[in-house]
């Protein structure tokens, strides 16, 4: 039986949260979206998920459905939020699954909200200063431009109204920002919990590199690697399969 979804805005600390939910029992698992997205888009992969987990999946401050304050995009603002929502869910710890921003957010919980994360996966973390991604700056610019031209640019035209919706802090925050997110590397080997990072291919827009990722996992006390050979940015789209068996086989359930 395909599990379903149900939505609610949460009060998280000073923002309220949109909060897709699946209702089939099982144990919390949190899914954190990239830059600019919403919890929607981890609708197709949390199935996979479920038995024997729960996916909790909220639209991050600033995006989707959620509050959109006038500041605090930084990894630790919305970090404090998804420590609240995980505080409410009344469940103890819980495996955290990040994508991209949603991968920074997640080390960021790992590192100033230990009791709140039990295991982490990070899918293609940003943490490589040698690698831009293009992407964040013209999703930016298009979000403006003339109806089509960002449907045409992401491929995916179903994308382009929840990048829209998404608060102009959410895309200013990266384009100000310094690249590969120093603080997480300075806060790795602080980490108790089990870190998988799960990395994408460079060759097709992957944001880490084979050094970087395999140093990053150096520093952190409990960390593991993985790479998937040709698979972009958005791995858990595209490899959905792949990425859900080293998911399930790391939080101790194999597919």
């Amino acid at each position: 039986m395909t599990p379903s979804w149900e939505t609610s805005l949460v009060p998280a600390g000073e923002v309220r949260l949109c909060v897709r939910r699946q209702t089939a029992a099982g144990k919390p698992l949190v899914l954190l979206h990239g830059l600019g997205a919403g919890g929607a888009v981890w609708q197709a992969f949390g199935r996979r998920l479920s038995p024997p987990w729960q996916c909790v999946a909220p639209d991050m401050r600033g995006h989707g459905e959620s509050d959109k304050p006038a500041s605090g995009y930084e990894p630790q603002d919305y970090a404090r939020d998804i420590a609240a929502l995980i505080g409410s869910l009344g469940a103890g710890p819980v495996p955290v699954v990040g994508h991209s921003l949603g991968a920074l957010v997640a080390l960021a919980l790992a590192a100033f909200h230990a009791g709140t994360v039990s295991r982490v996966v990070l899918l293609d973390p940003p943490v490589d200063a040698s690698i831009d991604n293009p992407d964040v700056g013209e999703v930016y610019r298009l979000r403006r431009a003339p109806p089509g031209e960002l449907e045409r640019y992401l491929g995916v035209p179903a994308l382009a109204p929840i990048f829209r919706q998404a608060a102009d802090g959410v895309f200013e925050w990266y384009l100000n920002s310094e690249r590969g997110a120093e603080w997480a590397w300075e806060a790795a080997p602080s980490i108790g919990a089990p870190v998988l990072v799960v990395q994408a291919d460079p060759a097709k827009g992957g944001v880490v590199g084979d050094i970087a990722a395999a140093e990053f996992v150096q520093r952190l006390p409990h960390g593991a690697r993985v790479k998937i050979d040709g698979a972009p940015h958005a791995l858990h789209a595209s490899h959905g399969a792949d990425v859900a068996r080293l998911v399930l086989e790391f939080l101790g359930r194999a597919a």
